[in-house]
Formats: structure tokens, C-alpha cells, sequence
């Protein structure tokens, strides 16, 4: 049925791309919008869960920031200036240096019928690894499907690889 489906369907094959960041006491699920032609960038959709939130909840939180993640033709420096904004006064995170003390990041991808989560390396604040860097070890792809349970494990999973 989905090759039936692919062969006729009109809709071109979209990405969508969420960031999951882990602190010892929260998790922050943070969508992202592809710009055509150029990067992707945090959109204004947040969702904070406790970090011993069930895997179910963690699966929903997952399946709905990717369905949030859109493809946009342009941003202007304003709106992704008020992004960052939105995202210090919701986590509460006033710096880079607060924003990535103590925490993991798990980048989640959803393509045809695959959910990939590629953990990362935080590299702190200073430096030439600064940020948060793909580690090339770790990816873990399922299929996309409904099971939130199976989807907050395989986060839970993609944290553990983080370092």
C-alpha cells in the first residue's frame, strides 16, 4: 500500500527535523523549520516535559513537534531574533553558556517512513568544538509509526550515546 501510495502521491518527500535537549531535571523538545535553499531554524514551538516524564509522553511530544516542523520559503532576521527570545524567556535559559551546561542533545529527523535520532557532543561554550556536534556513532532509525512508547525508548536510547 505505500509504494501504491508513493507512486501516486503528488507530495514531494519532506524532512522534518525537531532538537531534543536533556538537563538532569527537564527535557526540551524544540521544532524546526527548513528554510528552501538554505538551513533549518527554531521555530516558536516548545514543549518542556520533566525528565522522568513515561516514554509514552515523550513519544507524543516527539510525533507532535515533527508534525509542527514545516518547510518555509524565507525568515527575516527579526522573526529568528524573537525566536531566540521566545526560547530564553520559556526555558528560562538567559545564555549559551546556561543553555548548555549539564546537557545532552539528541537532533530527530522524520523522512518518508523513518524516525533517525542522531545524538550528539556537547562541546561546550568555548573553542573549536563549541556547540553541539554529531558524534557519527549512535544513529538509531525506526519506523515511523504511532508507538509512543517505542519512540520515547529510542530517545532514551539516543541520550545514552550522547556525550
Amino acid at each position: 500500500m505505500n509504494i501504491l501510495k508513493k507512486l501516486f502521491s503528488n507530495t514531494k518527500d519532506i524532512r522534518q527535523s525537531i532538537s531534543v535537549i536533556k538537563y538532569p531535571d527537564r527535557i526540551f523538545f524544540k521544532t524546526y523549520d527548513k528554510i528552501i535553499n538554505a538551513y533549518s531554524t527554531r521555530s516558536k514551538e516548545i514543549t518542556i516535559l520533566s525528565s522522568n516524564s513515561s516514554d509514552i509522553e515523550i513519544g507524543e511530544a516527539i510525533l507532535k513537534h515533527l508534525s509542527l516542523s514545516r518547510t518555509i520559503k524565507k525568515l527575516s532576521h527579526e522573526t529568528r531574533k524573537e525566536n531566540y527570545e521566545i526560547y530564553k524567556k520559556f526555558t528560562g535559559l538567559k545564555s549559551m553558556k546556561a543553555q548548555m551546561k549539564d546537557s545532552l542533545c539528541v537532533n530527530i529527523y522524520r523522512q518518508n517512513d523513518k524516525i533517525e535520532f542522531s545524538p550528539t557532543v556537547n562541546g561546550g561554550t568555548t573553542g573549536d568544538r563549541k556547540g553541539y556536534h554529531f558524534s557519527g556513532e549512535g544513529k538509531i532509525t525506526i519506523e515511523n509509526n504511532e508507538d509512543f512508547e517505542l519512540i520515547g525508548k529510542s530517545l532514551r536510547l539516543a541520550l545514552e550515546k550522547c556525550r
